[in-house]
């Protein structure tokens, strides 16, 4: 683990991130920007339920459009929101219809040429295809644009190594049993976002040993930081029964701004979160996409 994620003197705000994600996704007249699409070698990623799925074979993704992007930083769903036969139909047909190309920004894959073949609507407003990647290997999962314009190389986002997993449970053993069940099957993820040092702490379905039941670990999403010990949280996702998020990856704009992206599912359907910083604080800039029963 890098030191840096331990013992920080800066402090770094909590705010309430739901009204937040309302107040940023762009509403006015749109500025030019780009699709960014999510990339996975998981096929349970992105699609409704939980659970851990079959691999792709190697050269094979999943693809699926998630937000527009502008240089500034603002995000915009795409014209295709649950509900909304007509806007997802003009989508289907204008855009889903047809191959496009992205091309790898997050750290995983990068630089790797994603082709996604067209794909169809589901009743579920699913949109998610078929597609291959090249030029780079992918492991897991990533964040691809239609064009890398305006962004810059991004970090991969790396998993905590043996050391730091041991200091990191025995700080988060102090949130046990007021927030945390237990610290079994935890994952945690080094996390820098524009200068802020940060640690994600996950425990999604696919993390789990065994397969747990009633009483087995719950889904656990934090975002925060380790003080004196002590794991101070930033973020918390408070449903932790029957929704599942795990994190895809971090993109960063040639101005800058950097932003953490996941995918969240539940029993019948999955959407995207995006966490960045705003005014110095911790906040969910966006949160859409993905299909709905």
């Amino acid at each position: 683990m890098h030191h840096t994620s331990l013992g920080l003197s800066w402090w770094l705000a909590v705010m309430p991130l739901t009204d937040v994600a309302q107040q940023h996704v762009q509403t006015s007249a749109p500025e030019p920007d780009v699709m960014l699409a999510a990339v996975s070698r998981d096929r349970s990623m992105l699609s409704g339920g939980i659970g851990s799925g079959a691999r792709t074979a190697p050269g094979r993704v999943v693809v699926e459009p998630l937000a527009r992007l502008s240089p500034t930083g603002n995000w915009r769903n795409v014209p295709c929101v649950a509900g909304d036969n007509e806007g997802c139909r003009q989508f289907a047909r204008e855009y889903l219809s047809k191959p496009h190309s992205y091309t790898v920004i997050s750290g995983d894959g990068s630089g790797a040429f994603i082709r996604a073949k067209p794909t169809t609507l589901s009743e579920c407003y699913d949109f998610a295809g078929d597609g291959t990647y090249s030029g780079a290997s992918l492991a897991g999962s990533a964040i691809a644009a239609s064009s890398e314009e305006f962004f810059a190389g991004a970090p991969p986002l790396r998993p905590v190594e043996k050391d730091g997993r041991a200091l990191l449970k025995r700080a988060v053993a102090g949130l046990i049993p007021r927030t945390l069940d237990s610290t079994r099957d935890l994952r945690f993820f080094d996390l820098s976002i524009e200068g802020y040092q940060m640690v994600v702490m996950q425990r999604a379905y696919a993390d789990m040993s065994g397969i747990p039941d009633s009483e087995g670990p719950k889904h656990v999403f934090a975002i925060g930081r380790v003080s004196g010990g002590r794991f101070e949280m930033l973020h918390w996702k408070k449903n932790t029964e029957d929704e599942d998020e795990r994190v895809i990856g971090t993109i960063r704009l040639s101005s800058g701004r950097e932003f953490l992206i996941s995918v969240v599912n539940d029993p019948e359907s999955h959407w995207f979160r995006v966490y960045g910083i705003r005014g110095g604080r911790l906040a969910l800039v966006y949160s859409g996409g993905g299909s709905s029963c």
